[in-house]
């Protein structure tokens, strides 16, 4: 079915072809994705450090440990559940529990 004819021909490019053809719209837009990338790796490692953080204001003993469980949870994301649990846990408690006497 043909509704009406067309004869579209183009003489010249869009007028933006331009701008997305140049060399510094390019740079910018390599510019603007580095530094997306960057702050979203800013964002990730302060979310990771919280734990460590946390750690050191409680002046908890196990500092050290949650501070390298939170560094080898951003390649492995369970040793960073480990150093947010090991945050909350009253380690006396488990001591205890673990000696075998009653709390």
């Amino acid at each position: 079915m043909h509704i009406h004819s067309t004869s579209l021909t183009y003489e010249s490019l869009p007028s933006v072809y331009r701008l997305l053809d140049s060399i510094g719209f390019m740079w910018f837009v390599v510019l603007i994705t580095l530094g997306i990338i960057v702050w979203v790796a800013a964002k990730l490692w302060h979310i990771h450090s919280i734990p460590k953080h946390l750690a050191k204001e409680k002046g908890l003993a196990q500092a050290k440990l949650v501070f390298w469980l939170c560094v080898l949870g951003l390649i492995w994301k369970p040793l960073w559940i480990l150093a947010v649990l090991a945050i909350v846990t009253d380690w006396d408690k488990v001591q205890l529990w673990i000696r075998g006497t009653k709390l």
